[in-house]
């Protein structure tokens, strides 16, 4: 995983790329279910208490991890169309799923693609198991699985301690091929079904600041992110750029191609194999991109003359054109693309591409045009090579594909909310004589199979399965369930509620309840933040890093899974507006008999750390416990880490938020409200996760300032963890150090087990230390 990755989580300033995608802050829309305290205990069940004459046990840190998930990064579980889990071959006759589950003993991660035949895909004998890989790294042992032709797939993959490479299978024999042998990992690529040619991107490897020059001038420090500095090599700029390639048909080895700075995960080769596109960090900003309203974007284009052009990335983007046979490149569109999503597709001919989620250039004469143009991103197609821009709309809308048999572009909606894009309804736009026209269209479009449905069904209590629905008969079957292993296990039954925040917003959430649960006796509370989806098994929350809600239920713990506001982000209510949600959940459950609000704990991840400690320093409402995993900060020390590196996400996060710069007058708003400066009114024992080495820079200050005024601090320093947790060991750490927390902290209880003796007598050190500040009152 990318540091942008990591520090765009964390500043919500991100643009939404595929790989970026898994990590950030997911909001979604929900209906809610106003339940009493009644209704809950009502409708509370255990779920079984036998199978097939056995007891059911209770669910633990490693059956979450070892739960079999859809594998493929494009699936997304919020969105309306989470249900595309299958790709099919061009001809119809087949289809293949990817499929991962974690190997705690391993701490790998292994990733299976099935293969199933389209007229019988339930026989046993027509389901094979195509390729299976495992990694040992971050990285997805099987990724962007694409047909070659109706016999053979691509995808990038990698074996334990490999670098990510080009592999293609083979159907029928089943023949596993290693195409490139590159020194860094394939980042993405394109098959010329043309030549042949193999294009890719890869990273850059990182090079050393020392060297001999350096070590008789010295590094003048500049734009450069402070763990490069502090490492001596170029980690950070080398994972933000990336190489673009060519291997022809016949060639032993790869070609460099000159191209702008290409970022993303993405190549798309237009069908006659002639044009390439890619995306690439914007070399020059003209003053005319000033002229765009979108503050997100305004922020990066304002970094302009921060850095020069060796450190050129200011996260704005735009599409550059490469022609494959001259090597010649052009930009596209004259104009940025704007954060958020942006999709291509080109056109059967190759004549044309539409992009999606793009600003068009505003030297247009008409000025009410050009004034759209400023407020609005559009979907266009742009003829290839001229540069024609034929506007399509200007609606934010999720690109889908090209139906050629049809000429139609099939989308979803979305909302842009903050830094987000909420997933709605399917639309359609159809190319006529008359130009682009709207058209009525069904989530039913947006499948591949003109024969039959593959659809992946689940909600907050059922387990998610494969479903199989023939689109002539409407019969549907299931083709194979996920995790038939849940059977032994005994889940909390989840409800949906929603309750009032103490400011008055409505908030919903999820609540686990445990195992068992019993009408009038009052349970400790962990909240969740940062996302709640109804119509998703989460068994453990939002996101695997130190979330774990069923093992704590199985705890006897309740677990309230909090939605976020994204329209709050960056704002200057953010952080109270989410600390009166968690004060609302309080008072809510206390009020139905649930909870005992004397034993509550909390859990910030990414940008919800930054309001759980607001929440912990500036709430009159006492908290026994409190997590922060690599989490937003808000601080002095965070803000100048920052500030000389990526001038827009300090400004934008913690001047935007406190209203102010931390110097002259400005130093009293950050007094009152930066938590960082309120640390002696936390009352809360606190674990602090650092998952990378910038995490641990960002962590610091809260480690160090409550270390110093003798409060029960933790931190735990996951040095190769990425941001989203992915290897097995590191969730056991974060997620399972969560369970053995919050049942030390709120319920006094231990693990008997041998190998966490140190853990539980440094904790028994940290519960002896003198209080020394009381919550506000």
């Amino acid at each position: 995983m990318k540091i942008v990755s990591i520090v765009s989580s964390m500043f919500i300033l991100g643009c939404r790329s595929s790989e970026i995608r898994k990590l950030l802050l997911a909001a979604f829309i929900c209906v809610g279910l106003m339940c009493s305290g009644a209704n809950l205990a009502g409708q509370q069940e255990t779920l079984g208490a036998r199978h097939n004459g056995a007891v059911k046990r209770p669910v633990t840190v490693a059956d979450v991890i070892q739960m079999t998930q859809i594998g493929d990064e494009d699936y997304d579980g919020g969105s309306s169309f989470k249900h595309r889990v299958a790709k099919f071959s061009p001809d119809r006759t087949r289809f293949v799923i990817l499929v991962r589950e974690g190997n705690v003993k391993l701490n790998t991660n292994r990733y299976s693609l099935l293969l199933f035949r389209s007229n019988n895909p339930h026989e046993a004998s027509q389901r094979k198991v195509l390729a299976s890989l495992s990694s040992s790294s971050n990285r997805p042992a099987i990724r962007a699985v694409e047909w070659i032709d109706n016999n053979t797939l691509g995808f990038l993959g990698e074996h334990p301690g490999e670098k990510q490479q080009l592999y293609t299978v083979d159907c029928g024999s089943g023949r596993l091929r290693k195409v490139t042998d590159h020194p860094t990992n394939l980042v993405s690529y394109a098959l010329s079904a043309k030549d042949g040619g193999i294009y890719f991107t890869a990273e850059e490897a990182a090079t050393n600041f020392l060297d001999e020059n350096t070590r008789r001038t010295g590094i003048v420090v500049g734009t450069q992110f402070l763990p490069d500095l502090i490492s001596g090599r170029d980690f950070w700029l080398s994972q933000q750029h990336e190489e673009l390639f060519v291997q022809r048909s016949g060639d032993r080895q790869p070609v460099r191609i000159n191209a702008g700075q290409i970022s993303g995960s993405h190549l798309w080769l237009s069908p006659n194999g002639r044009h390439l596109l890619t995306r690439i960090f914007a070399p020059q900003i003209p003053d005319l991109w000033k002229q765009y309203k979108d503050p997100r974007l305004w922020l990066f284009i304002a970094d302009q003359g921060q850095h020069d052009a060796k450190d050129n990335v200011r996260y704005v983007f735009e599409y550059e054109l490469i022609d494959t046979t001259t090597g010649g490149a052009q930009i596209l569109l004259d104009a940025p693309i704007g954060h958020g999503h942006s999709e291509v597709a080109w056109s059967a001919d190759s004549h044309s591409v539409v992009i999606s989620g793009t600003y068009l250039p505003t030297d247009v004469p008409d000025p009410a045009e050009r004034t759209l143009r400023e407020r609005n991103r559009f979907v266009a197609e742009v003829m290839v090579p001229s540069g024609e821009i034929v506007p399509i709309c200007h609606e934010e809308l999720k690109l889908h594909g090209w139906d050629a048999q049809l000429n139609r572009l099939l989308f979803e909606s979305t909302v842009q909310l903050s830094y987000l894009d909420v997933a709605g309804r399917p639309v359609a736009y159809q190319k006529t004589q008359a130009g682009w026209m709207k058209i009525s269209a069904s989530a039913a479009d947006l499948l591949t199979s003109e024969q039959v449905d593959v659809t992946l069904e689940e909600d907050m209590n059922t387990p998610p399965r494969v479903f199989l629905r023939d689109r002539k008969s409407g019969q549907t079957a299931v083709l194979f369930d996920l995790n038939p292993r849940f059977e032994e296990l005994l889940f909390g039954r989840v409800q949906e509620l929603s309750f009032k925040a103490t400011d008055g917003h409505e908030v919903k959430a999820g609540l686990y309840l445990p195992p068992g649960y019993v009408p009038g006796k009052r349970y400790p509370l962990v909240i969740q933040t940062h996302g709640w989806n109804p119509d998703s098994f989460c068994i453990d929350g939002p996101y695997p890093t130190a979330f774990a809600a069923q093992p704590l239920a199985s705890k006897g713990i309740v677990v309230a899974q909090l939605e976020e506001d994204p329209a709050y982000v960056v704002k200057p209510d953010e952080l109270r507006h989410e600390q009166s949600a968690y004060e609302g959940a309080i008072d809510y459950l206390d009020a139905k008999g649930i909870i005992d609000r004397d034993r509550v704990g909390i859990i910030g991840f990414s940008r919800t750390g930054l309001s759980v400690k607001y929440a912990l320093t500036h709430s009159s409402y006492h908290f026994t416990a409190a997590t922060i995993a690599d989490g937003s900060d808000g601080g002095y020390y965070n803000y100048l880490t920052v500030l000389n590196w990526s001038p827009a996400a300090a400004k934008a996060d913690s001047e935007g938020i406190f209203g102010a710069t931390p110097f002259g007058a400005g130093m009293a708003t950050w007094l009152r409200n930066s938590p960082g400066f309120a640390l002696d009114k936390v009352a809360a024992a606190i674990r602090l996760e650092a998952n990378h080495p910038a995490s641990l820079l960002f962590t610091w200050e809260w480690f160090a300032g409550l270390r110093r005024l003798g409060k029960a601090v933790d931190l735990i320093y996951m040095p190769e963890a990425d941001h989203v947790l992915v290897k097995p060991w590191d969730r056991i750490i974060s997620q399972g150090g969560n369970v053995d927390w919050f049942c030390f902290w709120l319920k006094g209880e231990e693990d008997s087990d041998p190998s966490k003796a140190e853990q539980y007598s440094r904790w028994g050190a940290l519960k002896k230390l003198e209080v020394r500040a009381e919550p506000l009152r």
